[in-house]
């Protein structure tokens, strides 16, 4: 009887793990165009409430609302801003990123998951972050627009007519300002809501949510809390600010900071993927959470050995 050759023993082995990586890389190409698919459609449901923040703002006319020349709420100083309209913006959504960044990061390394999985952590975080970010802009914008209240500088950059307000003492709805800065004009015409605080509570009440959810130090708990604390102070006192600058009456920015945090708890608990997470992780527990898990009712124990009582 002829023995087979040591090497033929490996030739079934190789061409069998040959076999599986052509299985492998056929069965790879309806995965790849899904995921094409699903950025495709992640970028246009973004454009859907991106491009009309952009429509508005360069095309968009506020509701002419009128006013009285007499009106004292209307003639703070016209006040430079404490924070910028884009340092606002740039650091409530860069902050979050960031933090998503090397909390994953750091996780990754822990795990030693791969670039892959990285990735697509980061991707499944960021993109319904984003979304909520134009989502919450727009619906401050359709409000801006349409109700078009007077910010509390209006009467000092629109300087009326003093001729016209001493003979008419009652509401002028007439565009009657004398003032040479019509974008002043224009801008002061877009007091409610506040833009600062709605777009600062969404970005930070989410940043909050994900601390809480992802940051999992138990050896040092209370560092969780001085990170959610300083997020909801950045949020706060950039809302603060917008009064004191005479920018926004404060009825402004509480319409603002609630819609802000209402968009960011939507966000959370239905378009992010911060829920899943904190379904697996309430399973675990000793104390289970109704609304993700319904308790099994038995009539009679079980006997048999294969069903868990």
């Amino acid at each position: 009887m002829i023995e087979p050759k040591e090497t033929d023993r490996f030739i079934p082995q190789a061409a069998h793990r040959h076999r599986l990586l052509t299985i492998n890389r056929y069965n790879m190409e309806p995965i790849r165009r899904r995921m094409i698919l699903r950025v495709l459609f992640d970028v246009i449901c973004i454009a859907c409430v991106g491009l009309p923040v952009i429509i508005l703002f360069f095309a968009a006319k506020p509701y002419q609302r009128g006013f009285y020349c007499d009106d004292q709420t209307l003639m703070h100083p016209y006040l430079s801003n404490t924070i910028p309209t884009w340092v606002a913006g740039f650091v409530g959504i860069v902050l979050p990123c960031v933090t998503i960044l090397v909390i994953e990061g750091l996780k990754a390394f822990k795990s030693h998951v791969t670039l892959y999985h990285f990735i697509g952590t980061v991707y499944k975080l960021v993109i319904p972050f984003f979304f909520g970010a134009g989502l919450c802009q727009l619906t401050t914008d359709i409000a801006k627009y349409t109700v078009g209240r007077l910010r509390p500088h209006f009467l000092t950059v629109c300087q009326p007519d003093a001729a016209v307000c001493a003979i008419n003492s009652g509401y002028i709805t007439d565009d009657i300002c004398k003032g040479t800065d019509s974008a002043a004009i224009e801008e002061a015409r877009l007091s409610f809501p506040s833009g600062h605080s709605s777009i600062s509570f969404y970005c930070m009440i989410w940043l909050m949510a994900y601390i809480q959810f992802k940051f999992t130090w138990k050896r040092y708990w209370l560092v969780r809390p001085v990170f959610q604390a300083i997020a909801f102070f950045l949020a706060y006192y950039t809302a603060l600010s917008r009064i004191s600058d005479y920018m926004h009456h404060w009825s402004d920015v509480l319409s603002g900071a609630i819609i802000g945090s209402v968009i960011s708890l939507l966000n959370i608990f239905f378009m992010s993927n911060l829920l899943p997470w904190r379904k697996n992780k309430c399973q675990d527990c000793s104390t289970s959470l109704p609304l993700y898990n319904r308790p099994v009712v038995r009539d009679t124990p079980s006997t048999d050995p294969a069903m868990p009582v």
